[in-house]
């Protein structure tokens, strides 16, 4: 398969943008609306300063295509900044049986080639572009947009699901061991002050090991010896200060 690399960037840019519209839209609420509406928020959009900063590196990496395609693509990487590329196909496309590339070789050369082309988007990612894929496209991607805020927030609500408030303590303690709560919710739990006090008869060296890491290490120690809620207690706490609902039914959700 051929590539034109210069046209695959363009397009890579423009998914970028597409997916920056859709981090700005979700920020600013802007669900169920139609295009009309849209239009009335383009000078939002347009207003809103766009970075391309580390934390879109995997969404690129994820853009290059896969398997066969993947290997041809980087090649035109390769090609581009006069890189040579492991031979690992013959003219007709089909899989050289013995190469003088073992597969850890393969793969940092395709981490290479991942690096350039991160390296040739984030000289072109600029803001002028930005606008102009606004202005060209964004009556089209308004169903996408709402698609997007909708999965989005589907991913991040949070449920609590429970028969009796004398069991939250325990569910809780749960869906933070098994991941379904992010460790935010053992600190909240959590009385630190304890912790760190118990760590301390220990003689703990605090400057190499501190109470945050004790309670990533051995959660389950930590929630079992140093929670400061009951049951009821937390309860309150997750509806007060946590931000949940309660939804008959359904249980204490967030969203």
């Amino acid at each position: 398969m051929k590539f034109d690399y210069n046209i695959e960037v363009n397009s890579f840019l423009n998914k970028i943008y597409e997916h920056k519209v859709y981090e700005i839209a979700y920020e600013n609420n802007l669900y169920n609306i139609d295009a009309k509406v849209l239009k009335d928020r383009f000078d939002l959009l347009k207003n809103t300063k766009i970075y391309l900063g580390s934390d879109m590196h995997e969404f690129i990496v994820n853009l290059i295509p896969k398997d066969k395609d993947g290997y041809y693509f980087r090649c035109e990487i390769a090609n581009y900044h006069n890189y040579s590329f492991p031979r690992l196909y013959d003219y007709k496309g089909d899989p050289i049986k013995n190469t003088n590339y073992n597969r850890y070789g393969v793969q940092l050369w395709e981490s290479h080639m991942n690096e350039l082309l991160i390296e040739d988007i984030e000289s072109k990612f600029n803001q002028a572009d930005f606008i102009d894929f606004i202005d060209n496209n964004l009556l089209n991607i308004v169903d996408k947009i709402n698609e997007y805020i909708k999965s989005r927030r589907d991913k991040e609500k949070i449920v609590i699901k429970f028969e009796d408030k004398n069991e939250i303590l325990d569910i809780v303690k749960s869906l933070i061991l098994n991941g379904s709560l992010d460790l935010s919710y053992a600190e909240f739990l959590i009385d630190m002050d304890k912790l760190r006090d118990e760590m301390i008869k220990f003689s703990t060296p605090f400057h190499m090991y501190n109470e945050f890491d004790k309670l990533e290490d051995d959660t389950l120690y930590c929630l079992d010896n140093f929670c400061k809620y009951n049951s009821l207690d937390l309860f309150d706490a997750l509806i007060n200060e946590k931000g949940f609902k309660l939804i008959n039914g359904v249980g204490l959700v967030k969203e």
